[in-house]
């Protein structure tokens, strides 16, 4: 019979992660037309492999975009374009791992499960932005329709040959 010494153990994190996961909602992905079981990943899963949303990793590493701002940082660590390719690839598929809860996505999967490539882009991108909390369960969920319409501007409107009123 073990001592207790009121530490916590491995199987207290898990049981405690295990509690704290989000419940899986039911989703129909627009390009398969069929509904999927997904779960929406923890924050500490993002920061964990070093993909934050781009909102949150602006704010949080504002360093990153380097001294001049958006798109002022250059290549000083030296990773190519195809290895930045991998880390991508790499990444998306241990987020499918993560969020498919039924069927299960697998590099090397068994008789219920699937492999990413099986999935077609337009639903990796909508389970990718539904994780994020862009979309909601249903693709309808979208928020573009809620962003307000802009009325089409009159030719040169906003050029340096306005004419403003005299007051």
């Amino acid at each position: 019979m073990e001592k207790e010494n009121h530490v916590a153990t491995a199987g207290d994190f898990r049981d405690a992660a295990a509690a704290s996961k989000a419940p899986p909602e039911r989703v129909v992905l627009p390009k398969l037309g069929k509904a999927v079981l997904l779960r929406r990943p923890a924050p500490m899963w993002f920061i964990f492999r070093g993909r934050l949303p781009q909102s949150l990793a602006v704010r949080a590493f504002p360093q990153a975009l380097g001294p001049g701002g958006a798109g002022a940082g250059t290549d000083s660590a030296g990773a190519s374009a195809l290895e930045e390719m991998a880390l991508l690839s790499d990444w998306i598929i241990a987020l499918l791992e993560e969020v498919l809860v039924e069927p299960r996505v697998s590099r090397d999967p068994g008789p219920d499960e699937i492999a990413p490539e099986l999935l077609d882009s337009e639903d990796v991108n909508f389970i990718i932005r539904w994780a994020y909390g862009e979309v909601g369960s249903d693709a309808r969920d979208d928020l573009a329709p809620f962003r307000p319409e802009r009325p089409v501007a009159a030719a040169r409107a906003g050029g340096p040959d306005v004419v403003l009123p005299a007051e």
